[in-house]
């Protein structure tokens, strides 16, 4: 799962790494990190900072700030279970490749909206990278999953993802999201 999910990432990097600028001008590119701290309000999703990648001659802040909305918005609508807000930043392509899962766009929201006994009461971002290729985007990260069930019992789920997002009508949307490492802790097998 790991080897296939690289994978699909440097064949992003590969067929998008180079954008009209770079491929015209005589030498290289200079790339800049830049750590963003957000403002972080929405008490259920913990996005402290990321990082941008950018060539320095694309302020691409603005993009990025988009981007981090849709990501905002993506554990909410596993919250809520609202499908309008699936809709509104999946990208009509989507596809999700998750540990021992895969589905489409349809097949991925109709999963999620079903009633389960757990539920994500909180989700925590950590090491986010974003990158622009043109038009595209590549968004890296790991994040910790806090659930509960009916039961009371609580699970933390921590996993490494790779997101692609795309624009779709002037918006951001996320086209594909690929686990990279999955781990699971209990209460219990924290100590």
């Amino acid at each position: 799962m790991k080897l296939i999910s690289i994978s699909l990432i440097a064949i992003f990097i590969t067929n998008y790494g180079c954008n009209e600028k770079t491929q015209s001008q005589k030498g290289r590119t200079k790339y800049v990190r830049v750590v963003i701290h957000e403002d972080n309000k929405t008490p259920t999703v913990d996005i402290a900072n990321y990082t941008l990648i950018t060539d320095g001659a694309n302020d691409r802040k603005a993009d990025a700030q988009e981007i981090l909305k849709v990501k905002r918005k993506w554990p909410l609508a596993m919250q809520t279970k609202d499908s309008s807000l699936f809709n509104s930043i999946l990208a009509k392509d989507f596809t999700f490749n998750g540990r021992d899962q895969f589905y489409n766009r349809a097949d991925y929201i109709s999963d999620r909206i079903l009633e389960d006994s757990w539920k994500i009461t909180s989700v925590k971002y950590e090491d986010m990278v974003l990158q622009f290729f043109g038009e595209n985007a590549l968004l890296t990260y790991r994040n910790i999953i806090e659930n509960k069930n009916t039961k009371g019992e609580v699970e933390t789920e921590h996993i490494t993802w790779a997101d692609v997002y795309v624009k779709e009508s002037e918006n951001w949307k996320i086209a594909a999201a690929h686990s990279i490492d999955y781990r699971m802790s209990k209460p219990d097998t924290l100590k």
